[in-house]
């Protein structure tokens, strides 16, 4: 009966970003703006309590979103988009802003779906269980590898990935007691250091421990030591990933997830250089302009952040009439032909069924 009564609450609480689905198809297919931002991504600083070694951010100590513009931002993202959306904390270290209970707790109460991006070296049992009583959306986690020796070299801290799996399994066990609805995400970045060890990552949790994996490449400049350059030996790890998928293991993703992977790491771009697809002269169709919006540490509010042009700043205007603005209607108008190459998570498209599989196994 619980597990009925779980997927007749999923398939209810889907049902709006069902409907965002449904808006953004003839959004683009019109023209027009039928539909409103479905995750809202809000990067409040750079502090953090890590140096990773491919990372940069924890030196853009300022600025830093004010727990009181958050909680606004909290409140615009709602009046904006009423329920199907989430809205995602990363910076820096969500776990050392001080402002995240307050926002947890406000976004709890005004029915918000609230989630944060963290290196999980915070959670203790006491920490989850604060953070689970107001019954996050999702808590992605940054892990690159199970292996110590991996992950607490990209990420330094001695004895750190036995504290951050430690953290996980804390999560874990806290959601169970709580009966807490959060999806908890392993977020690695496939890169030279890590890769031949992520099929060992993947089969660490397992099919059934309640966490799933997704997986980004690596996206940082072509001359950096973390692209993968035996792009033979990358195959055989994707194939082997792909055949984990295939076997049931949790990896969020469609089909064809590696094989864009794989054709990412073959052409790595020149220092400062962006790449670009070769479209032939067809539209790319790219909806993250009706999708989402992000806010970074300046307030400065951006569609995509490939395009180098901000549709305003949180100081100055709302959430609302950014997104219905001028700025961003010319800029949807670009993304149709858009051959930028992107494969950030947050800007690569997943497939309708791949969500739903995904949301599904949430909760």
């Amino acid at each position: 009966m619980k597990s009925v009564a779980r997927a007749l609450r999923q398939v209810n609480d889907g049902v709006p970003y069902l409907e965002k689905e449904i808006g953004r198809a003839l959004s683009r297919l019109t023209g027009s703006t039928y539909v409103t931002p479905s995750t809202y991504y809000v990067i409040f600083g750079g502090r953090c309590n890590l140096e990773c070694k491919f990372c940069t951010i924890y030196d853009k100590v300022d600025p830093s979103i004010s727990g009181i513009d958050m909680l606004r931002l909290i409140s615009e993202a709602k009046q904006l988009s009423g329920r199907g959306f989430n809205l995602s904390l990363s910076g820096g270290e969500p776990t050392i802003y001080e402002p995240l209970y307050d926002c947890l707790e406000y976004a709890h109460q005004v029915g918000v779906n609230f989630g944060f991006t963290t290196n999980g070296l915070a959670l203790t049992p006491k920490i989850c269980a604060k953070i689970l009583r107001f019954d996050p959306f999702n808590i992605n986690i940054s892990l690159e590898s199970t292996d110590p020796g991996i992950n607490d070299f990209l990420r330094p801290l001695k004895g750190g990935t036995v504290r951050i799996l430690q953290g996980i399994s804390n999560l874990l066990t806290e959601k169970q007691r709580s009966g807490s609805r959060v999806s908890i995400i392993i977020k690695p970045t496939i890169m030279e250091q890590n890769y031949r060890s992520l099929p060992q990552l993947v089969r660490y949790f397992g099919k059934d421990s309640g966490v799933q994996v997704n997986f980004q490449p690596y996206t940082g400049p072509g001359d950096a030591p973390f692209w993968i350059r035996d792009l033979p030996a990358l195959s055989t790890v994707l194939s082997e990933l792909t055949h984990l998928k295939e076997s049931g293991y949790p990896i969020i993703g469609h089909a064809s997830l590696f094989g864009e992977f794989l054709a990412h790491f073959t052409n790595p771009p020149a220092a400062g250089i962006r790449r670009y697809l070769d479209l032939e002269g067809g539209k790319r169709n790219c909806d993250i302009g009706f999708r989402s919006m992000t806010i970074q540490p300046n307030g400065d509010a951006y569609l995509c952040g490939y395009l180098d042009e901000p549709l305003g700043n949180i100081y100055n205007e709302s959430l609302a009439s950014m997104y219905y603005g001028m700025i961003a209607r010319r800029q949807r108008e670009k993304m149709v032909y858009c051959n930028i190459a992107c494969q950030r998570t947050c800007h690569r498209p997943t497939p309708l069924l791949e969500k739903v599989s995904a949301f599904m196994r949430m909760g």
